[in-house]
């Protein structure tokens, strides 16, 4: 019998340390809020951690085992077409934005119930998991550079540091780096700057000059020169843009 109230919900799950198994008939989305999990999917053993997320396909048997202590958010969902995943390709790491909201969930969920808020952010969650570009886990030694990178997008990194953090010889992580993420550790380092640049324009009044200084940028002409050809607007017409587009209309 179809279990129609779970679906589509979310729910904070805590595991055995015991390995246990069932099946479902919706899909599922798991995520560790704390710790990790251990996962046998097929007879393949998968670990999951803290900034990921493994998808678990309806009708698949799968066993389980983690601490009791840790703590696992959990989206029970009909549809997962939303995601865009091939068959394949179900364990994922997740975004900054998407692991900042899972924060928030967790804490609303623990401290009230109420229920068209849980379907608002379940809602949210589906759509910020749908905009997440998918990839596979990123490998450990690049790990720590990706938070060193994004803990304070202002310092002016070298290849070298990021190499020593990472313990690899500067040829290695250029390889490694461009392996798992796309582009090259300059490339992501500009993207993680304008995007923050991006939200400060947008969303605060914050003097350019500011905005410049927090991205990375002694010199703001150099900032706006980027931004510019980033986003095909200087930062002064982008903001005065989406002001206007905020002004409400008097009829």
């Amino acid at each position: 019998m179809k279990e129609t109230e779970l679906i589509n919900h979310l729910f904070i799950r805590t595991y055995n340390s015991q390995l246990e198994g069932h099946t479902h008939d919706y899909h599922q989305v798991l995520m560790p809020l704390m710790g990790d999990i251990r996962m046998v999917i097929s007879n393949q053993s998968i670990n999951v951690s803290y900034g990921e997320a493994l998808v678990i396909r309806k009708g698949i048997y799968h066993q389980f085992q983690a601490k009791e202590d840790f703590r696992f958010l959990v989206a029970n969902i009909e549809d997962i077409e939303f995601l865009h995943l091939p068959l394949s390709d179900t364990h994922f790491a997740m975004d900054e934005k998407t692991l900042l909201y899972i924060s928030f969930v967790e804490k609303q969920l623990i401290s009230a119930h109420n229920q068209k808020i849980e379907g608002m952010m379940f809602e949210l969650l589906k759509e910020l998991l749908g905009t997440i570009k998918m990839s596979k886990r990123l490998d450990t030694r690049l790990t720590a550079v990706i938070h060193t990178l994004k803990s304070n997008i202002a310092i002016n990194h070298t290849v070298k540091s990021l190499a020593e953090i990472a313990c690899l010889s500067e040829s290695q992580f250029k390889v490694l780096f461009k392996k798992h993420l796309g582009c090259t550790p300059n490339a992501y380092i500009t993207d993680l700057r304008m995007q923050a640049a991006l939200g400060l324009i947008l969303n605060t009044d914050t003097p350019i000059t500011i905005v410049a200084e927090r991205c990375g940028y002694d010199n703001v002409s150099a900032f706006i020169r980027r931004f510019s050809s980033f986003y095909h607007q200087t930062p002064h017409k982008l903001r005065c843009n989406n002001q206007n587009m905020k002004q409400p209309t008097i009829s």
